[in-house]
Order: structure tokens, then C-alpha cells, then sequence
């Protein structure tokens, strides 16, 4: 069996660092892609609960046509001022709602770039991962992030494997 030489070892520790930080890019993202998908839930719980006030407002529609002529004016006085309220509360929840997912964005963005920044192998890494993700070729991402060729090879590979 061959020896490993001392710059195949430091080359394979690289690597192995390289695999870790990977790794760790991954599990932030999926964090991300978590709280994303609890955004898009609440999302849609708001847009049922939408439906169902428009349910029930088109049902106040429907009892408005059958009211006499006398209490047509009374009623629709009533209708525009539930509609005003209902309007202004659901507007309120909407944008309260809105207002705490982008701080949540904002504060998940700011996590991620305060851990990138802490490292600087993590800039490189991180850098080199943007070039490979916009199609960047093995020469650019080397000469860009003054990475070996099989470190970018193996960051390729990574993002073929991530993409399927």
C-alpha cells in the first residue's frame, strides 16, 4: 500500500473541512426552509380565515337582499360598519402578521451573516459556493477563492448532488 503524503493529508484534512462547513451551510438552510414553511402556514391559515369572514360577509350579503325596503338603509348602514371594522381588524392582523415575518427573515438573514463573517475560511468557502451556484467555471472559482481543484471539484459535486 502507498504512503500518503503530507500534502495528500493536508489536501483530504481541507477537504474534510471543506465536507463539514457543507454541512453546516445545509443545516442553516433547511433551519431557514423551516421557518419559512411556518410563514407559508400562517400565510394560509390567514388566507382560510379570510375565506371564511368573506363566507360570512357574502352570507350578510344574501340576508341584506331579503330584508324589507324600510330596513334595507338601517341594515346597510350596519353592513358598512361591520365591513369598515372587519376590514380595518383583518388589515391590522395581515400587516402585524407580515411586520413579525420579515423581523423573523431579517433576524434569520442576519444569523447567517454573522456566522459567515465570523470565519474567514467560511467567507472563502461561502463565496466559492455563490460562484458555483451562478455557473462560475473551476478556473474562476480557483483563481476567486484561491481554492485547490479538488476542493472546487468536490464543491461542484456537492451542488450537482444538492440539485437532484
Amino acid at each position: 500500500m502507498q504512503d500518503i503524503s503530507i500534502t495528500n493529508m493536508v489536501l483530504l484534512c481541507i477537504s474534510f473541512f471543506g465536507l463539514g462547513l457543507a454541512v453546516i451551510a445545509i443545516q442553516s438552510s433547511r433551519k431557514l426552509s423551516l421557518r419559512l414553511n411556518k410563514a407559508l402556514e400562517l400565510i394560509n391559515s390567514l388566507h382560510k380565515l379570510n375565506e371564511t369572514h368573506q363566507s360570512k360577509l357574502n352570507a350578510l350579503e344574501q340576508s341584506q337582499l331579503a330584508i324589507n325596503a324600510e330596513n334595507k338603509e338601517a341594515f346597510t348602514k350596519d353592513f358598512k360598519n361591520a365591513f369598515s371594522t372587519f376590514e380595518t381588524s383583518t388589515t391590522q392582523t395581515l400587516n402585524a402578521e407580515i411586520d413579525t415575518l420579515k423581523l423573523e427573515v431579517d433576524k434569520l438573514m442576519a444569523q447567517i451573516d454573522e456566522i459567515s463573517q465570523q470565519d474567514p475560511a467560511a467567507k472563502m468557502y461561502a463565496k466559492a459556493h455563490s460562484l458555483v451556484a451562478s455557473g462560475a467555471s473551476i478556473e474562476e472559482i480557483m483563481d476567486a477563492c484561491d481554492l485547490p481543484k479538488a476542493e472546487v471539484e468536490v464543491l461542484i459535486g456537492f451542488q450537482k448532488k444538492a440539485r437532484k
